[in-house]
This record gives C-alpha cells, structure tokens and sequence, in this order.
C-alpha cells in the first residue's frame, strides 16, 4: 500500500535530477578541458611539469605535475587562443627547458600532446 507513493516519489526525484545535469551551459560560458600529455619514460632526473598559459585578455591558468605522471589536466574558463610556456622544474632550483606554447582551444576537451621536458 505504501509502495505506490514511494516509487512516484523517486520517480519525480529521478526526473528533477536528469532535468539538472540534462540541461546545456548558459550562453558564453562554453568550458574546455585541456588533457596535456607527455612521455614519462624521457623524464630523466625527478622533476615536475609545470604548464602556464594566458588567454588574449591575459587571464592565466597553470597546472604542474610530477614528470613520471605523463600528464596533467587544465580547465580552460572558455575557447579560444591560449598562449604561454611550459617547462621543468624542481624546488629550490631554477626553472628549466623552457618552451613556448600556443594551443587553440576550440572544443570541450582538447588533447594537446607536448615534448617531455628534462
């Protein structure tokens, strides 16, 4: 007898939920995911990776990891042209093998694969 309720309650509860992450993003907020990858096995010394990158207004965003990762992941707060440096380091020590970056973000996620810096 106390069934029916109990399953129509779950069911509008199933229905509100769906409707919630069912829905798109707001106009101009269109978030990517920058997947960066590298080859952990040309890390050499322990070191981290660092990636910095900046928009065309300037807004940065910048992520490191340990080189033995082989990657790391950025959220990018919207497409377009990013620009910027990736590079080693390791505490204490000056940063290393610097190399410029330009990645064009232009979908939800983009692969983006990167010389391994030592």
């Amino acid at each position: 007898m106390l069934i029916a309720p109990s399953v129509l309650v779950s069911i509008v509860l199933w229905a509100a939920f769906v409707a919630c992450i069912d829905s798109p993003p707001a106009e101009g907020t269109r978030t990517a995911r920058i997947v960066a990858r590298w080859d952990p096995l040309a890390c050499g010394t322990p070191h981290r990776v660092a990636i910095e990158l900046a928009d065309e207004e300037g807004s940065p965003i910048s992520s490191s990891a340990p080189c033995t990762a082989g990657g790391l992941e950025l959220e990018a707060p919207h497409h377009g042209v990013y620009q910027g440096r990736v590079y080693a380091w390791t505490a204490g020590q000056p940063i290393r093998s610097i190399m410029p970056a330009r990645l064009v973000v232009d979908e939800a996620v983009v692969r983006w694969v990167v010389a391994t810096p030592e």
